[in-house]
């Protein structure tokens, strides 16, 4: 495979997780929202959010592992871009 295929891979990757893990986010603050394309954005983002939710504080009604997310997706991004 050639380099530009595995960068625009991974760039495309990353780039589809960021728009689910958003409209995740949008999905959240509309509870009455539920259909077949929620649920997919759900089953696709749950496992990917799950484990970072531990860094939430537990007192927080705000959860933040979509930001954190966010930022793990970016920096492995530019790691493995680095690595192609």
């Amino acid at each position: 495979m050639s380099q530009t295929f595995l960068f625009n891979l991974v760039d495309f990757i990353s780039s589809a997780l960021f728009v689910l893990i958003f409209v995740r986010v949008i999905l959240s603050w509309i509870p009455s929202a539920r259909n077949s394309i929620t649920q997919f954005v759900w089953d696709i983002t749950e496992p990917i959010l799950k484990p970072f939710r531990i860094f939430n504080p537990k007192s927080s009604p705000i959860d933040f592992s979509p930001i954190i997310v966010i930022f793990a997706i970016e920096i492995l991004k530019n790691i493995i871009e680095r690595f192609i």
